[in-house]
């Protein structure tokens, strides 16, 4: 995961939330635990919500199957 660590800061440092959408979400597939899972699900949900992107709704359905958003 060190590769996406390093692209996710440069994906902040260049304030792309678009990329930060797809590296939260892959970071989320990429995670050991559930919990660990979430967190990424919720900062990419976020800039999701912030972007308006097309992929917010599947990441709140996803939060949603985990128990982490009301349905």
């Amino acid at each position: 995961m060190t590769d996406l660590n390093a692209a996710m800061l440069a994906a902040h440092t260049a304030s792309d939330q678009n990329a930060l959408v797809a590296l939260y979400t892959q970071a989320a597939d990429q995670a050991v635990d559930l919990d660990a899972a979430c967190f990424f699900l919720t900062h990419a949900y976020v800039f999701a919500l912030e972007l308006g992107h097309t992929q917010a709704e599947a990441l709140r359905l996803r939060l949603v199957a985990e128990g982490r958003e009301p349905a």
